[in-house]
């Protein structure tokens, strides 16, 4: 068999089965290290060709553009992506001691990416040790950095469809992210207004493309489905190597249609409770210190969609007493 389908079929059935190289090496009378050495080089090559590809870099055009990709199908404005994380489960790696320890009691490390309305991987961040807290892993990570720091050429703000109000371009993200001008959470507590309420079914509704993004990563490639039982780098490329390739198949399939969002909006986010390998980062609710333009920015936002210009009836409808 010429050794490059032999890799593909090697990384093949390791990714869509989750098969461990044992078992593959078994099948193919070859050494179950034989087989992950060709798996690791494998996802490397497939990152380092796909990753130019697959993940741009990002500029004030492409944000206009997946903003008015959000504003078109999810009817939220001024929103370039939905932001997440999650716990990818490894075995316990040698010497480590806890730094891959996490909250929920196994070793991990985090995955943490913006998804597009369309449901492609923007940026992805692999890496970060699980036993850091999520505010921590985003504080710490690349795009958190970026963020923070004013790096990612986000556009200027822009006026509220219908108004005169200023929105800042924005992440849509859940509790376990700070609210700042750039990263728009829901409103905490459970005795809300109705506006306030509106406004976190409509960030919801945004979020969705985040966790169905997750949800399809996680069907797609049965290596999710359990701890993977490699060195952390490996780990680390595996991950890598299935984003960019489920960026790929999305590009291949094109962009959605405003019927599927329609869709989804009967549908529930794929569940990730089922999945032993990709676990949710944990919700913040403690209060905090938050900034005041913040604070405006996202009360401005909720009035938009009470408004006669900004509402979805049908939300209101589902979500007001």
């Amino acid at each position: 068999m010429p050794m490059i389908s032999r890799r593909t079929l090697y990384l093949s059935r390791y990714m869509a089965s989750g098969a461990s190289f044992q078992s593959i090496g078994y099948s193919f009378r070859v050494a179950h290290n034989t087989v992950g050495k060709i798996v690791h080089e494998t996802c490397l090559a497939l990152w380092n060709t796909l990753s130019p590809l697959c993940f741009p870099q990002p500029s004030k055009t492409l944000w206009e553009m997946k903003s008015e990709r959000f504003a078109t199908l999810w009817n939220f404005p001024c929103c370039v992506g939905a932001l997440d994380g999650k716990h990818v489960r490894i075995q316990c790696p040698s010497h480590a001691g806890s730094l891959f320890f996490n909250y929920k009691h196994f070793h991990s490390i985090q995955l943490q990416a913006v998804v597009d309305a369309d449901l492609m991987f923007i940026v992805i961040d692999v890496g970060e040790y699980g036993r850091n807290s999520d505010g921590a892993a985003f504080k710490t990570s690349d795009f958190g950095k970026a963020l923070m720091n004013k790096e990612l050429d986000l556009p200027n703000p822009s006026l509220i469809p219908g108004t005169d109000e200023e929105m800042p371009y924005h992440f849509v993200a859940d509790e376990a992210y700070p609210l700042n001008l750039n990263i728009m959470r829901p409103f905490d507590g459970r005795n809300l207004n109705n506006t306030r309420r509106v406004f976190n079914q409509r960030l919801s509704r945004a979020r969705k493309v985040v966790e169905c993004a997750f949800g399809i990563l996680s069907r797609k490639w049965e290596i999710f489905q359990r701890p993977l039982r490699v060195q952390v780098d490996n780990a680390e490329t595996i991950v890598k190597a299935a984003c960019a390739l489920h960026n790929f198949v999305r590009a291949r399939d094109g962009e959605m249609r405003p019927e599927t969002s329609t869709e989804m909006d009967t549908m529930e986010a794929p569940s990730l409770r089922q999945s032993a390998g990709l676990v949710n980062w944990e919700k913040n609710n403690t209060p905090g210190r938050r900034p005041v333009d913040a604070i405006k920015a996202r009360n401005a936002l909720a009035e938009f969609f009470m408004s006669e210009g900004g509402r979805l009836q049908w939300i209101n409808d589902l979500v007001c007493v």
